[in-house]
Formats: structure tokens, C-alpha cells, sequence
């Protein structure tokens, strides 16, 4: 993404802000109590074979009241993964959330363990394609260990939720090949007697 593209969508002054928090996410530890900070590792997968396999990365940055990210992948060649992944990238703003619903079909339910929730916009670029934009939770869970793990919910378009880890190592070993469904989709339906299930990415070219 060129600059002129960033600006375009967040703004001059926005920019600045953002290439100064990445620069900062990736190159420092949370800050605390804003433990969204920081780099989150993602294993996207469909099973097999590994080739429809992706890494995704996420790095989050905060100034004042706003956070934000950027969206991106990383090569895996020695896992047999697509090299060059495809070029899907994205550009996130936000701030900290003051409308969190704890849903039911939450794997974390009843939220006790939640430690931090940040809701935004996120732009993404597909390759050869008009950008979209997706309305989005980060929610934060820390386990009695000490382990946490980033749920990214799309509110709007999607309905879905999926984990992501500190590392990709720890991405790995939650859902080692051959991998599992690990989204939960829907996670609020209008139709009760629907029981929310748990699978992969739910529909073709999101990431």
C-alpha cells in the first residue's frame, strides 16, 4: 500500500499516526494494561493441502485514544504454503469499545477473561479487486496462564470470529495439520434454535 493510498483513506494527519504506531508494534512489548499492542500471528487454513494454507499477520499500534493496524501475510515456503501468499493487505483504525456484547457463542463465554476489546473499521485490499471495508471487534482473552489469544469478530459483513496467537508457533501448535475449522460462525442469529458451529474462514476471499 503507497502512501498516497493510506492517506487517501485515513486522512494526513491519520497517516502519520499510523506509520508511527506500526513502526512502535513491531518493534516493542505491550504497553500495560493495552494488551491488543503488538504483533498477532494467524494460521488460515482449509486443511489441506497446505498450499490453501496462509500465515496472517496482524500489528496494532495506539496514540492517544486510537488504535491502529495493519493486515498483512507472511511467506511460508517450508510448510508448503502458496509463495508469494496472496496479496490481500489491510489498514485498521479504531478506538476502545464501549458497546461489547458478550455473545453466547463465544468460545470465551461468559467473558470473564476478556482483557481487552478494541472495535473498528477495517479496510482490505484484495488483489484486482475494489477494497471492502468490515466493521470489527479485537477482543482480547488472557487464560489463568497467562496465554492470550485475539479474537477478531466481523460484525459487519461476516458474523464470524476467529483466534489469533502471540506467535505463529503458538498458532501452529492450536491447530496443527491436519487443521480444524477453528471460526465461529454465526456468532449472533435471529433464528434461536440455530446452534452456532465451529469451521474455517466461512466464505471464499475472506481472510
Amino acid at each position: 500500500m503507497s502512501s498516497l493510498e493510506l492517506a487517501n483513506y485515513v486522512g494526513a494527519s491519520a497517516l502519520l499516526l499510523l506509520l508511527g504506531s506500526m513502526a512502535q508494534a513491531q518493534a516493542a512489548t505491550p504497553p500495560v494494561g493495552q494488551p491488543l499492542f503488538g504483533e498477532w500471528d494467524r494460521l488460515n487454513s482449509t486443511g489441506s493441502p497446505p498450499a490453501a494454507s496462509e500465515h496472517e499477520l496482524m500489528h496494532f499500534g495506539v496514540e492517544g485514544n486510537t488504535w491502529t493496524g495493519r493486515y498483512d501475510k507472511h511467506p511460508e515456503p517450508a510448510l508448503g504454503f502458496a509463495n508469494p501468499p496472496e496479496g490481500r493487505y489491510g489498514v485498521f483504525i479504531g478506538a476502545d469499545a464501549t458497546g461489547f456484547v458478550c455473545q453466547p457463542a463465544f468460545p470465551f463465554y461468559p467473558c470473564q477473561n476478556v482483557v481487552e476489546v478494541v472495535e473498528g473499521t477495517m479496510r482490505y485490499y484484495p488483489p484486482h479487486q475494489p477494497p471492502f471495508d468490515v466493521r470489527q471487534q479485537t477482543i482480547v482473552v488472557r487464560d489463568e496462564n497467562g496465554q492470550e489469544v485475539m479474537w477478531q469478530y466481523w460484525i459487519s459483513p461476516g458474523n464470524f470470529a476467529c483466534p489469533w496467537y502471540r506467535t505463529f508457533d503458538e498458532a501452529l501448535a492450536a491447530n496443527p495439520f491436519p487443521t480444524h475449522g477453528d471460526c465461529v460462525f454465526p456468532v449472533t442469529t435471529h433464528d434461536q434454535r440455530e446452534q452456532p458451529s465451529v469451521r474455517g474462514t466461512p466464505s471464499p476471499g475472506v481472510h
